[in-house]
């Protein structure tokens, strides 16, 4: 279904603030669509007695209209004016799971609107009991559809800033209402007949639904026929899935597995939070383990690496398997691996827990591949991989050059988001800076604009400031950049150059710079000669490729280097050619220099 946005700028609603969310409980009940908070992930509520509000679900999130919305209440006595009977099974699960992570699909009344549950004569009900949610859905007071607030496909969102990232301007407002506890979707069941039928699992389990009933009832797992309109979101189409290809790590046979009676977690997501050195206190038998589940990552990234030397890859894995990437030392495979460790590698509450929101983080890296873990067991562990199943519905081949689908504009946050700040500089340096290395400075500024905000990849509440300036090692200070380069860079981004003045390389200014990088080999051996102690920042934009494994051959099988003529004296075109193929070896370097660095996309 086709979207359209409706919306200059979708409102952002704090938790605490009562006017603002009785405000959005009124709009809602007025036809607009409002994102609030569930303990499950966040929904995008609608009156699901107004058919015209539910197609504005639909539109917001590109959804097939044939997949039908869940009804969310505040209180169990609202269950009698949405559906046209309880069966007494019904009965049990509503006693012993409501409020929580369950959905309970009964006989439909005709209050809710026919949209709602895609022509069906059933209605999914649940009754979260995250309290924003409650809050919200009492000042409601009627019964809210709502589908997972994120485009149709996409990877749920457990946090508002995603729901922003694909719904701003599509939707009236979005209320915060922190982390989703469990971090996956609720589990369904069918309860029309005389046996329970899980048509989605989630954090309640199967277990969890015999261990009520004490009957012998048997719990049925439900499949979708050919043509068969679903009964339940997330039966029928690909859902849960990044842009990037996602493939499935095994554990080996007889690994155990922690977590599955946990309901979520108290840690956060890290990156890089367990350190290699943590590896001597396993016992012989755990570090015997841990090497054979962190092996199929390791082989399958140089596999992809052997095919495509300028592929990226994204791990969703635990933090062990993260340090054991450390400790190969493997400097091309860690330039080419974006890690989101979930905890403990073998505890599956904490990676259902962060698994949306993980494959979110992964594909703003724009890595082209993820290699997420998977689980083997019952429990939590079937709900995990169903969902992780789901993302990985792409097959194709990871080929050089397979072009990416649109990704959505991103939200910036704003720095005091953030508990702490940390900065980094990059320099870019050629002979006269007025030309190629002005211009390398004026792109690089715009791509970092662009692609903020950043955060560090070691501390998740640490945000990350970048800057970028450039220098020459034989220029007079004060110059005005090139006038041609100007040209070429405004025609090639809109903007020119105005702002840069040519200024003298000298120890100050490599001082002050995390990362410097020479247009041409000659100038960082310069550089590296006369102040040998900086020798690790130091790099040519063709050394810094080739540190980075983005090799590239010409038709004879010889390296090639990143040869850019100085373009003086020459006509326009060259200098606009010029400009178009520094842009695109800095957007092929983008992600290596965030990296070295120590910043990552949020």
């Amino acid at each position: 279904m086709e979207r359209e946005k409706k919306y200059i700028k979708t409102i952002l609603i704090d938790s605490d603030d009562e006017e603002a969310l009785k405000d959005a409980a009124e709009h809602l009940r007025n036809g607009e669509v409002v994102g609030f908070p569930t303990e499950t992930v966040y929904g995008l509520g609608c009156d699901a007695g107004n058919g015209d509000a539910v197609k504005r679900v639909f539109e917001a999130k590109g959804r097939p209209a044939d997949n039908p919305l869940i009804c969310h209440i505040a209180d169990k006595e609202q269950i009698k004016d949405i559906v046209s009977e309880i069966t007494p099974l019904a009965q049990k699960l509503i006693d012993s799971f409501m409020p929580g992570p369950i959905t309970i699909v009964m006989k439909k009344s005709d209050s809710v609107s026919r949209l709602t549950t895609a022509g069906l004569d059933t209605v999914g009900v649940r009754m979260p009991s995250h309290p924003v949610a409650n809050r919200f859905l009492r000042y409601c007071g009627v019964p809210v559809a709502a589908p997972s607030a994120n485009l149709s496909g996409r990877p749920s969102p457990t946090g508002a800033r995603s729901v922003l990232e694909d719904m701003d301007g599509y939707i009236y407002a979005v209320i915060d209402g922190g982390d989703s506890e469990f971090g996956l979707e609720s589990t369904v069941v069918d309860c029309t007949g005389k046996e329970p039928v899980i048509l989605r699992p989630g954090a309640v389990t199967r277990a969890d639904i015999d261990r009520v009933l004490q009957d012998g009832v048997t719990v049925v797992s439900s499949t979708l026929d050919n043509g068969e309109t679903p009964r339940s979101p997330g039966m029928k189409y690909r859902h849960y899935a990044p842009f990037a290809q996602v493939e499935i790590m095994r554990m080996p046979e007889g690994t155990k597995i922690t977590g599955d009676d946990a309901a979520g977690s108290d840690g956060r997501i890290v990156r890089g939070s367990f350190k290699a050195e943590d590896l001597k206190k396993l016992t012989d038998e755990e570090a015997k383990e841990l090497v054979n589940i962190a092996s199929p990552f390791i082989l399958r990234s140089r596999e992809i690496l052997s095919k495509n030397p300028f592929a990226r890859i994204g791990l969703y894995c635990g933090d062990e398997i993260k340090a054991m990437y450390d400790k190969l030392n493997d400097k091309i495979l860690s330039a080419h691996t974006e890690f989101c460790a979930y905890g403990r590698t073998t505890d599956v509450s904490c990676a259902s827990h962060w698994l949306f929101e993980g494959l979110r983080f992964l594909d703003v890296q724009e890595v082209d591949v993820i290699l997420a873990q998977g689980f083997d067991g019952e429990g939590l562990s079937v709900a995990y991989m169903n969902r992780l199943t789901k993302a990985s519905g792409k097959k194709e081949e990871l080929t050089p050059g397979m072009p990416a689908p649109a990704r959505p504009v991103r939200t910036p946050l704003p720095i005091d988001a953030f508990k702490d700040t940390s900065t980094a500089s990059v320099l870019f340096v050629d002979d006269n800076n007025i030309s190629l290395s002005a211009c390398c400075e004026s792109l690089m500024r715009l791509m970092l604009e662009k692609n903020e905000p950043y955060i560090s990849n070691t501390e998740d509440d640490t945000g990350f400031e970048i800057y970028c300036e450039s220098a020459g090692l034989t220029a007079m200070d004060g110059m005005d950049p090139d006038p041609d380069m100007d040209k070429a860079v405004r025609e090639l981004t809109g903007l020119g150059m105005n702002s840069i003045e040519s200024r003298r390389a000298n120890p100050a200014v490599y001082d002050c710079n995390d990362l410097i990088l020479t247009v041409r080999d000659e100038q960082a051996f310069a550089i590296v000669k006369a102040f040998p102690e900086i020798k690790d920042k130091v790099f040519s934009l063709s050394t810094f490729a080739a540190a980075n494994g983005l090799v590239m051959k010409d038709s004879s099988g010889r390296v090639m280097s990143i040869s850019v003529p100085d373009p003086s004296g020459e006509n326009y075109e060259t200098y606009l050619h010029t400009a178009k193929a520094l842009n695109a070896w800095l957007e092929l370097l983008f992600p290596y220099i965030l990296k070295e660095l120590g910043a990552s996309r949020v």
